[in-house]
């Protein structure tokens, strides 16, 4: 009975897709996926200025996103091809409202032929957003999702507490899958042509490459307040969100569902300058505190709720046990077509034991460097992306749970800390035909199996509890290499949602002192590619 539900599941939505009018589409937030920002290619370095704090509000900013689909993807052999294969599922407008909406989809079937595992995913949701007037906008998104997993993800949601990699906690599913659902939302009120308010439920990313190490997608969704004030060559964004720690829970007489898990909020500032046509800078600062009154924590704190201070010296003024983080983003047009990027994430530091190299453990930072060239070699709609990241033993980490996480994920780079990764991303669009090859080499050292020390990679471990004070170096720990590649072929069946056709090949090994796997794994799929899922690990 089930399994005919699925078919019939799977039939309705195929149909619906195909067959239902496509109208338009009024994004207010440009879509943070990767593979949908590459449709639209160099139209984003050319016309928007401040490209680093995504998503991009795009109501104030100079491109029109639907004609550069149209110019790269529509088709107008017929009214019928026009409106099916090109925009929105439904549309409804008037002389001083819209809203629109589509449905999304991820269903997915794979083989992973190491454990001889049928995998798939069967993600069925909807995305509605529109405007009222000239300055109120809204969107909203939900996902309902069942799935089997390779074996390679399916180990790290059950070793942290079934959450899946940015996108909730699930729920068994059958005997090895999980059932789980997200969701999204926000409302923009656009106070002026130089400010924004947005308030909602969703995530962010600070930075032009492919990982952030300031701030990312990589974890689950969270309630925020966004303020972002545009004026002359500058952008200043004042971000404040609550975040969860499921880790340590809140309890009475050891029962959390009377208190629920614990919270911590972060308040951060990023001011973006672009020096000229070529050259912008990012500063970056946050600040994570707890709320519940126990010792370690500072409880609500309103001094962090000022838009334009120094978060450190605050921290240092009132003695609080919170965890700070700054940070330097930094991108340079070679041409109209590549630019070179890189970021420097500072959380502790004390300059005498860098200038030693000591290997002191509380010299904490990291940095990336990338490049990215649209046409790459003069073939048209080839991309090629290269990058590093590098971050130090102990970053975002802290004594007290306000580490620079939430519900069990990082904030920032999905491999935490302690780990250098090099990666390699090329990339081509023939009208609807999209491939990708992506290559990464990563090299981590992780905790010890039994092993209580923290070395330095878990940002959710006490660093108190560290191997050494002096001597810390890159891979503490059990070093750990990765080798992942992947390759995708697709066919774009709608531009506006970036639904398509895709088959993929997963190759990965990882080898340590005492572990060893290899994972091939094949998959074909239904998927509407808005979204960024890592488990590029």
């Amino acid at each position: 009975m089930k399994k005919v539900n699925f078919l019939f599941r799977l039939k309705f939505i195929l149909l619906t897709f195909l067959f239902s009018n496509f109208l338009n589409a009024q994004y207010t937030n440009l879509p943070l996926g990767y593979n949908f920002n590459l449709n639209l290619g160099v139209e984003i370095d050319q016309n928007i200025q401040n490209t680093s704090f995504k998503p991009i509000i795009i109501g104030s900013q100079n491109i029109d996103f639907e004609s550069v689909l149209e110019q790269n993807f529509f088709t107008n052999n017929s009214i019928l091809d026009y409106k099916i294969f090109n925009k929105h599922l439904i549309e409804i407008s008037g002389e001083d409202y819209y809203v629109g909406g589509s449905l999304l989809s991820n269903l997915s079937v794979g083989y992973e032929d190491q454990e001889s595992l049928n995998a798939f995913v069967n993600t069925r949701g909807f995305i509605i957003d529109g405007f009222i007037g000239d300055r109120v906008s809204f969107q909203t998104t939900f996902l309902e999702n069942q799935a089997i997993f390779p074996n390679y993800i399916d180990s790290l949601i059950r070793t942290q507490d079934y959450v899946i990699p940015g996108q909730g906690r699930g729920r068994t599913y059958y005997n090895n899958g999980f059932d789980y659902a997200r969701s999204s939302g926000f409302v923009s009120i656009e106070a002026s042509r130089n400010f924004t308010v947005q308030f909602g439920h969703g995530k962010h990313f600070i930075g032009d490459g492919y990982r952030s190490l300031l701030l990312s997608d990589n974890s689950f969704n969270y309630p925020f307040l966004r303020l972002q004030s545009s004026f002359g060559k500058f952008q200043y964004t004042n971000l404040y969100c609550e975040f969860q720690d499921m880790k340590n829970y809140l309890s009475f007489e050891n029962n959390y569902d009377y208190m629920g898990y614990a919270k911590k909020y972060m308040s951060a500032h990023y001011l973006s300058y672009n020096l000229n046509e070529k050259l912008s800078i990012g500063l970056y600062e946050s600040i994570v505190w707890k709320t519940n009154r126990t010792l370690g924590s500072n409880g609500f704190d309103i001094n962090y709720l000022n838009p334009v201070i120094f978060f450190r010296p605050v921290e240092f003024s009132v003695n609080s046990p919170d965890n700070a983080l700054i940070g330097l983003n930094v991108k340079y047009k070679l041409t109209h077509k590549s630019n070179l990027y890189g970021q420097i994430v500072f959380d502790e530091f004390t300059l005498n034991e860098m200038r030693e190299n000591s290997g002191y453990w509380a010299n904490k930072y990291g940095y990336q460097i990338g490049y990215k060239c649209y046409d790459f070699l003069s073939l048209p709609n080839l991309t090629l992306h290269v990058e590093r990241n590098n971050v130090r033993p102990y970053t975002y980490s802290h004594w007290n749970d306000a580490n620079y996480g939430h519900y069990n994920e990082e904030l920032a780079h999905p491999l935490g800390a302690n780990f250098s990764e090099n990666i390699l991303i090329l990339s081509y669009r023939k009208k609807r035909i999209t491939a990708q090859f992506k290559y990464l080499d990563i090299t981590y050292g992780s905790d010890y199996l039994g092993d209580s020390i923290s070395y330095g990679s878990d940002i959710y471990a006490d660093y108190n509890n560290r191997s050494s004070d002096f001597g810390i170096d890159m891979y503490n720990g059990n070093k750990t290499e990765v080798d992942f590649m992947k390759f995708n072929l697709g066919y774009v069946l709608n531009p506006t949602t970036n639904l398509k056709l895709e088959f993929s090949l997963t190759h990965r090994n990882q080898t340590s002192e005492s572990y060893d796997q290899t994972t091939n794994y094949y998959s074909f799929s239904l998927i509407s590619d808005l979204f960024n899922y890592y488990y590029d690990f």
